[in-house]
């Protein structure tokens, strides 16, 4: 059986691998015996995952008719889409609080990703998926979000923080070149939207560009090492052998970490009161 690794797990997979695998690989996880908790969506992944739809919308209209998308159509589907990631619950934050503030900031986040486009996304490929043979039985695997006309990869971000993803679209460019027709991909750049509270204005996206050779290094030694960590924890059933991170703010919360406080990551925080007497010296 193929066990496929996703680009977008890549740039997360070192600050914890057994956060990571305990989402990449599951399956595998609990089959071998172990407790993973189910996750509730986050209001960032629902909000994001709505304006990428309509960002992708804008951009297939652009191939199709020459023309790019009009916002409220956009806008439209964006909402339609937010509406089904949240339908069983949702765990919100203080940048989204509620569905109404969410549902605004996909209003202006669209608005915002929309005007970015026209002047510098002249789109030839959305939503292109790849997959590759990476050997010993797995498969990388990637949905791009835009392949340029300049056979650039373009990835659509939106988040209260930026963050690094070299990783990612280093594995996205190694795949189109592994393709039976090879796409030679010149350079790589993520569209950033911040995710902003209601009371402070959107900012536009600004443009992360990467170097294309480092990118393609990051992705080829993280895929190497989940295929090792994961080969391991088959031969030893052992939980370390996807080490942990307790310092990574992203294992600090219940909310982030499917392992946290189970049997296969029993690290977690318990707190107890401290003595208030005042002490003396």
């Amino acid at each position: 059986m193929t066990t496929k690794i996703r680009c977008s797990a890549l740039p997360a997979y070192f600050d914890s691998p057994r956060r990571a695998a305990a989402k990449l690989f599951r399956t595998e996880i609990l089959a071998a015996g172990f407790e993973l908790r189910e996750l509730p969506p986050t209001a960032g992944a629902a909000v994001g995952t709505a304006v990428h739809a309509a960002a992708c919308q804008v951009l297939q209209d652009r191939i199709d008719s020459g023309r790019y998308g009009q916002p409220d159509a956009a806008l439209e589907l964006a909402l339609a889409t937010f509406r089904t990631e949240v339908e069983t619950g949702c765990e919100w934050d203080d940048t989204t609080p509620d569905r109404r503030s969410a549902e605004k900031q996909i209003l202006r986040l669209t608005n915002a990703y929309c005007q970015h486009a026209r002047k510098h996304v002249d789109p030839w490929l959305v939503e292109q998926h790849f997959t590759a043979d990476v050997g010993d039985g797995f498969e990388l695997s990637g949905h791009v979000d835009v392949i340029t006309m300049d056979a650039g990869v373009r990835d659509l971000k939106t988040g209260a923080l930026p963050r690094p993803y070299q990783a990612q679209v280093g594995g996205y460019s190694l795949l189109a070149r592994s393709q039976a027709q090879p796409i030679q991909i010149q350079a790589l750049s993520i569209d950033f939207l911040r995710r902003a509270p209601k009371t402070k204005p959107q900012d536009p996206p600004q443009i992360e560009r990467y170097d294309l050779s480092e990118s393609e290094a990051a992705a080829r030694a993280t895929v190497q090492r989940m295929k090792a960590d994961l080969e391991l924890f088959r031969r030893t059933g052992d939980p370390w052998s996807f080490p942990c991170n307790p310092l990574s703010m992203m294992c600090a919360s219940d909310r982030y970490c499917p392992a946290r406080n189970t049997g296969f990551c029993k690290f977690g925080t318990s707190h107890e009161r401290g003595d208030n007497d005042t002490p003396s010296y």
